[in-house]
């Protein structure tokens, strides 16, 4: 892969936001004249251009890529790409069988790597993203009894740095630093949640931050409607991780 490789979004648990998570960031990174490209790994539950209300964009999703000889051709691939206000999308359509070969995922990581600041790999709680080289690993954690013992779950596999589901080398977790945020889970009163101190605790690690999550935003991705304003309480954690982005994928090139 060209460059330092990928910023990957995933998490233990599935239905806490990592989607919408990975595009708020990418969106602040072209707000500060980044290019990025969005790229949706969860193959067996994706849909991200549903969830920002792209479905009915004509372009490119995951089931239409075909890499010849392991190769595709850069620019060609990113416009065939719908966009979200100006962020193209590499959409997984599982509804599709749009499940591609590894070589593949490789081709058109690589590709958009060459013509993109910025690959952000949205990757849900699916494990794919292990076959390719990445930069940044931002894992979302649920602050809950069930989503700590996930976390928990998976950082071990992760430091276990061993093979990957398919027998080939995990380049993902050789030396990508990683970074923790918790997220309170939806409708938790001033009960029911752990604490960021007995989350660190537990998970042995620092948390980057907490968000919790709002029911306006909420309702706009169930409804397919995507994100039309990223809540203020975000932007302080979300220009923290961008940060830590440029400084691994832009190698502190202005922009």
């Amino acid at each position: 892969m060209s460059g330092p490789g990928a910023v990957v979004f995933s998490s233990a648990s599935g239905g806490i936001g990592v989607s919408a998570f990975a595009a708020m960031c990418a969106r602040t990174l072209m707000k500060r004249d980044r290019s990025c490209v969005l790229v949706d790994m969860d193959f067996s539950a994706g849909g991200v251009d549903v969830l920002l209300g792209q479905e009915s964009e004509g372009g490119l999703r995951w089931s239409g890529v075909s890499a010849p000889l392991g190769r595709i051709e850069p620019e060609s691939l990113l416009h065939e790409l719908p966009q979200w206000e100006g962020l193209p999308m590499l959409a997984s359509d599982p509804w599709n069988d749009g499940h591609p070969d590894w070589w593949e995922i490789e081709a058109a990581v690589d590709a958009l790597a060459q013509c993109r600041d910025v690959v952000m790999v949205d990757a849900g709680h699916a494990g794919d993203w292990r076959k390719i080289p990445i930069a940044l690993h931002v894992m979302m954690v649920e602050l809950s009894v069930l989503g700590l013992a996930r976390a928990r779950g998976a950082l071990a596999r992760l430091k276990d740095r061993g093979v990957d589901g398919d027998g080939g080398a995990s380049l993902a977790v050789a030396d990508a630093p990683l970074l923790l945020v918790g997220v309170r889970p939806f409708g938790a009163g001033h009960g029911g949640v752990v604490t960021e101190r007995d989350a660190k605790d537990y998970l042995k690690a620092p948390l980057a931050g907490v968000i919790r999550r709002k029911s306006g935003l909420g309702k706009g991705l169930l409804a397919g409607l995507g994100i039309t304003r990223i809540p203020r309480r975000y932007r302080r954690l979300l220009d923290d991780i961008c940060d830590r982005v440029e400084e691994r994928c832009c190698d502190g090139r202005r922009p």
